[in-house]
């Protein structure tokens, strides 16, 4: 017989009428919470199987609705639920490198092939490359439309990965995890306006994601803002004029330091008066994303209608 709970593949005792919370601390399990009464979200977890209740979810965004987040402490199951850390990738599945070619002079796009890896486009992965060699990437790839897994790379001097990735060949054995993010397009109102606002890789995501909501039908318009330190650092630069040019509802805005060009503010300045009604996606380094983030919030944007990845730099 299923259990009523489990957590990370441990059965869990839980009473009639009592929260997941407060089973996973009788089962001597870490679980930090602090109002428990939904308000907070420190207790935030994932169902990895089964199905939240919609009570559990007040609150949360579409995206976490769709990845099965729900809140433990006013959650009360009445059908099997296997929950998970919020940040847990899950297992590792092996992967084989199907190219690896420059998009920029510090950009490399990575494709590789597994089995049985579903995802949302704008979601990211754990890489694994060997023990104690892995990273986090943006997915940048449609399952629907890629047989396989595309990541852009920012190489990085004298970084272990950026080494190992420039040594790589087709057919090199490697292991992903994942996916986790809420960076997706699902949940976005078809006729909303849409704007994506990214620098240096945080282009991947948003490349996944404007697939995604073309191939949906997206009818609002669509503005993608990317900005890098150098023009020629603006890689899918020829691809992405061409498409502006041939879908109506498309347009594309490209920002570099090194042309006077400042992504956060050409993106703040054009939309400003449009904040209100706009669904955003923001994905770059912490500075860029708060910045973004903020001002948004302030000129009107609702905190729900803007998806985040922030890019942090790993230890080398």
């Amino acid at each position: 017989m299923t259990p009523l709970l489990t957590y990370m593949d441990r059965p869990v005792e839980i009473a009639p009428g009592e929260t997941v919370l407060e089973a996973l601390l009788r089962a001597g399990i870490d679980a930090p919470s602090s109002c428990r009464t939904g308000n907070c979200q420190t207790c935030l977890r994932r169902a990895v199987q089964g199905t939240p209740p919609a009570e559990s979810q007040n609150g949360l965004t579409e995206a976490q609705k769709a990845m099965g987040y729900f809140l433990p402490c006013i959650c009360r199951p009445s059908s099997p639920l296997n929950v998970a850390p919020p940040d847990d990738a899950g297992a590792r599945l092996p992967a084989t490198v199907r190219s690896v070619e420059a998009l920029a002079q510090d950009v490399v796009r990575l494709r590789i092939e597994t089995e049985a890896f579903p995802y949302r486009p704008g979601q990211f992965l754990k890489l694994i490359a060997s023990d104690g060699l892995e990273r986090h990437y943006s997915i940048a790839s449609h399952p629907e439309e890629d047989p396989f897994l595309e990541m852009h790379i920012r190489l990085h001097p004298g970084g272990r990965m950026s080494r190992h990735v420039m040594e790589i060949a087709k057919g090199h054995r490697l292991h992903v995890a994942g996916p986790l993010g809420t960076c997706f397009y699902e949940g976005v109102d078809k006729d909303q306006p849409l704007a994506l606002i990214g620098a240096g890789t945080g282009l991947a995501p948003l490349y996944g994601v404007l697939r995604d909501a073309l191939r949906q039908g997206h009818r609002g318009p669509i503005r993608l803002y990317h900005g890098a330190r150098e023009r020629k650092g603006l890689y899918l630069r020829e691809e992405l004029e061409a498409l502006a040019r041939a879908r109506d509802n498309f347009d594309y805005a490209p920002a570099s330091l090194d042309t006077g060009g400042d992504l956060a503010a050409l993106a703040l300045e054009a939309e400003t008066q449009r904040a209100s009604r706009t669904a955003y996606f923001l994905c770059g380094g912490e500075n860029l994303v708060k910045r973004l983030k903020r001002d948004l919030f302030m000129s009107g944007a609702s905190m729900k209608a803007i998806r985040s990845d922030v890019f942090s730099p790993a230890s080398l």
